[in-house]
């Protein structure tokens, strides 16, 4: 006895798989439809039935655009109806290359001080010779201190490191003095390892609920004491 089955393997490849294949037939099957009022109902209740399987489609710039290139293309790109006033229904074409995206560079030196005081370095930098640039100089070192402490508990670093680094990191550019001190990280300090570190304040108990708690569990006892005496 043989088993007439069609499996997915033999059939056309999926367009869009998101929409699945009952979608796919029933819009490449859309053009056999005769009447246009039919037909044009037709296409608008598939639509419909597209968005239903990806409503996430709505959070994006003009979705109802994009469901309509979608419904083109997986109709081998027409479709016999009328198509909403502002809308190009055109598929983007196949194989196009999208715009590479911007990842960071990683060639940067010392990165264990994090983006943020590279950053603080390098608008320093760009500061004329004054008391201002005297001050972004000892923010810089003072965050750079911050990185430090809280990487490896602040184990492995001093303040000549950190006047070494900053003039380096600096291109030459900002020196801090050496009979400057830079300031003790505090505990109200945010910390720079994007919360893998951070403290959890301890709920302090007020008087009131212990004292409360220990009348409660006297009297527990109390009427445990007289329930033994009546047995």
């Amino acid at each position: 006895m043989e088993w007439d089955i069609a499996y997915n393997t033999s059939k056309d490849e999926l367009i869009y798989s998101e929409y699945g294949r009952n979608v796919q037939e029933l819009l490449q099957k859309a053009n056999e439809i005769e009447n246009a009022d039919d037909r044009q109902s037709y296409v608008e209740r598939v639509l419909k039935l597209m968005l239903q399987m990806q409503p996430s489609v709505k959070q994006q710039e003009n979705y109802e655009e994009r469901l309509w290139k979608h419904a083109f293309r997986i109709a081998g790109g027409e479709l016999n109806v009328i198509i909403p006033d502002g809308i190009n229904a055109t598929p983007d074409a196949e194989g196009k290359t999208p715009e590479p995206l911007p990842y960071p560079d990683t060639n940067k030196r010392m990165l264990h001080y994090g983006k943020n005081v590279l950053r603080i370095i390098e608008e320093g930098k760009k500061m004329e010779d004054g008391p201002e640039r005297d001050l972004v100089t000892y923010t810089a070192a003072y965050y750079m201190k911050v990185a430090l402490t809280d990487w490896r508990d602040g184990k492995f670093y001093n303040e000549d490191m950190i006047r070494k680094d900053l003039y380096e990191l600096s291109d030459k550019v900002l020196v801090l003095p050496k009979d400057a001190k830079i300031g003790e990280p505090t505990g109200n300090q945010p910390s720079q390892d994007n919360g893998s570190g951070r403290r959890k304040k301890k709920k302090k108990k007020s008087s009131g609920n212990s004292s409360s708690n220990s009348n409660r569990s006297s009297s527990s006892r109390n009427r445990g004491s007289r329930n033994r005496r009546r047995r």
